[in-house]
């Protein structure tokens, strides 16, 4: 079943599914605050059910909130439901985190946290600010109404001997506002960045920038002296995101399966184990897929696509061929098994490692993103040339579907990069003397082909892009065209 209108992105059990999550995830925030409320004794004035139905409100404000939000404009992370799992456990547990610590003192609570850890995981920089902003504001009321209901006697154990209550709101403002401030900074600042020292660079940033807010604002306050005696805890507070994220990342990635710039930088290490497999036992595939990569990464960038994703992917797209390497030509030396078995098993074998690729992607835990290509950079198109032996072979009808893949048409960008790629590194490394208007004339004719096929139906691609892609690898081929220089002896 398929939502219609505005949600007409994904279907109704994805929904389901993220609403789910959503109650799941503020149940556990309500019983995290009423423990808390009741944690040093019955100290809370209202009556228990007066605080349950105030924290129930409150959370079906902001957790409802943000499920309007992904529904309306990040249909993405709802289709690829692992990704709204893992931003909404992250803002759960930090909320539950500063929740805690705030026992001690409001100003432990870590500013940008939520940022700082999602900026790295979310490939849209603006739901870090997004989920930040939540949970600075959920914090905000929780803690405000947890001060004024227990007179700021019970619950901060650092500071509070004197005019608790003011301080501990103080302190609750103080710190909500620069949560928010460092969680709108770190999205910009991390921008198209990936390098590592560029991370700690901007946490210290916002260590220092929170440092300097806070004495500041504490400057309005009754009792400087006071404010600015807890100025060491913004210090603690500051480091807290640039550690705490270092651990959390790496975990929520391993968990969630997430394609994040630096899991898929890991992916194409050579030293992966499916890559060095692939090395050692289908070198020719190894070649090939490192050729296709450098097209493809070329082409995602002309045509504003992922480079990281398109390199990860082109990598692993033949993976399958794993299962029977030398049943592909780039892995033969002289012998082609295929002259001596029927047609149709031959298309077998070599269909098979689409839904192959798949499976090992799988098993080695590859991200969704990474091994959907492997089912998807052959789409369903033919597989002539054992389409044309058997019908050879035999004098009935051929059905054209029995040497066809039996794939998926390319659903991403991606996808439709890798296909074209793919093809086009084959079929110009098979051209005697490819030149620039021989391989132009061959990736045309490439395109059209899939064209009309409908391979591009189920993916976004444009003519635009297509074209930008055609060119890209004319481009990319442009130093095989001209004539090389002959040395002495007629050699060139």
């Amino acid at each position: 079943m398929e939502l219609k209108g505005k949600f007409k992105k994904f279907t109704a059990k994805q929904l389901a599914r993220a609403v789910v999550e959503t109650l799941i995830c503020g149940a556990l925030v309500i019983v995290a605050s009423l423990i808390k409320f009741y944690l040093t004794g019955d100290s809370v004035k209202p009556a228990f059910w007066f605080n349950l139905i105030y924290l129930i409100i409150l959370v079906s404000a902001f957790y409802g909130g943000l499920l309007m939000y992904v529904m309306l404009t990040r249909t993405f992370i709802v289709q690829n439901n692992r990704y709204y799992l893992a931003f909404l456990v992250t803002l759960t547990a930090v909320f539950i985190i500063h929740l805690y610590l705030s026992l001690i003192s409001p100003l432990l609570i870590a500013p940008g946290l939520t940022s700082m850890i999602l900026v790295q995981l979310s490939r849209k920089k603006q739901d870090a600010f997004v989920f930040n902003l939540i949970e600075a504001g959920l914090s905000f009321c929780v803690l405000i109404y947890e001060a004024i209901t227990t007179d700021g006697s019970v619950y901060m154990l650092v500071g509070g001997e004197a005019d608790a209550l003011n301080l501990q709101m103080w302190l609750t403002v103080i710190i909500t506002v620069i949560n928010i401030g460092a969680g709108a900074v770190i999205p910009v600042a991390f921008k198209d960045k990936t390098n590592r020292l560029h991370y700690v660079l901007v946490g210290l940033l916002v260590t220092v920038a929170s440092a300097l807010s806070y004495v500041l604002m504490s400057l309005a306050y009754s009792d400087i002296t006071l404010a600015l005696g807890l100025f060491w805890l913004v210090l603690i507070s500051g480091i807290i995101p640039l550690i705490a994220a270092q651990f959390a990342v790496p975990l929520s990635e391993k968990i969630f399966n997430l394609v994040t710039d630096n899991r898929l930088i890991e992916l194409t290490d050579a030293r992966q184990p499916l890559l060095r497999r692939l090395a050692a036992e289908a070198p020719g595939t190894y070649s090939h897929s490192m050729a296709v990569a450098n097209f493809a990464e070329m082409c995602a960038v002309a045509i504003g696509e992922d480079p990281y994703l398109a390199r990860a992917a082109a990598y692993y797209h033949d993976i399958g061929k794993l299962s029977n390497p030398f049943y592909f030509s780039e892995n033969q030396a002289g012998y082609n098994p295929h002259d001596d078995i029927l047609p149709e098993v031959s298309a077998e074998i070599i269909r098979k490692h689409t839904t192959e690729g798949m499976r090992l992607c799988m098993e080695y835990k590859l991200p969704y993103e990474v091994a959907q290509v492997t089912v998807e950079h052959h789409g369903t198109l033919p597989i002539f040339v054992f389409y044309e032996r058997a019908k050879h072979l035999t004098d009935g009808e051929v059905d054209i579907r029995d040497y066809s893949y039996h794939g998926v048409n390319p659903t991403s960008r991606i996808s439709a990069i890798i296909m074209i790629c793919d093809s086009s590194e084959a079929a110009i490394r098979a051209m005697d003397r490819p030149d620039g208007e021989r391989v132009d004339r061959l990736l045309r004719s490439i395109i059209a082909d899939r064209i009309s096929k409908g391979q591009f139906d189920n993916c976004s691609i444009s003519l635009k892009d297509l074209d930008i892609i055609r060119k890209t690898i004319i481009n990319a081929y442009g130093g095989l065209f001209h004539t090389r220089v002959k040395y002495p002896g007629g050699e060139k």
